[in-house]
């Protein structure tokens, strides 16, 4: 199966906002904030279908202050519907798994996802995205 190179690249986010309770919540605060730091209506359908995949793993790097060292862990995640994730359900899932290590990181700032074409030894037959993080 292919998937897309790169996702939700001009979605804007914050990962050291609070965890948060239900998608509806986190709908809101991506809305708000995307209107907040554009100054402009967003207008981005939420909904919609963003990666024809049933589960998919994400990988993403924060400074851990006992080791000092950067750590790159990852994490797999599954679609409600069990046949794909929308653009609201991924990021909502992928916020609430990152929020308390990168809450003080200097990288939490969401910048898109980015697949990884080689090999994903953890998660076989599983797409493999980077999280794309910006100061």
């Amino acid at each position: 199966m292919e998937y897309q190179n790169k996702i939700s690249q001009n979605i804007l986010w914050n990962f050291g906002k609070q965890k948060f309770l239900t998608i509806e919540n986190f709908r809101l605060a991506l809305k708000n904030y995307n209107e907040e730091i554009r100054g402009e209506f967003f207008s981005e359908d939420l909904d919609l279908p963003i990666l024809k995949a049933n589960k998919v793993a994400i990988q993403y790097e924060y400074w851990d202050q006992s080791i000092e060292d950067i750590v790159e862990p990852d994490f797999l995640l599954n679609a409600d519907n069990g046949q794909f994730f929308t653009t609201a359900e991924l990021l909502f899932k992928i916020h609430n798994q990152v929020h308390e290590k990168l809450k003080d990181d200097d990288h939490q700032f969401f910048e898109g996802l980015e697949l990884w074409t080689g090999e994903n030894p953890n998660y076989p037959d599983t797409p493999l995205y980077f999280l794309q993080q910006g100061s």
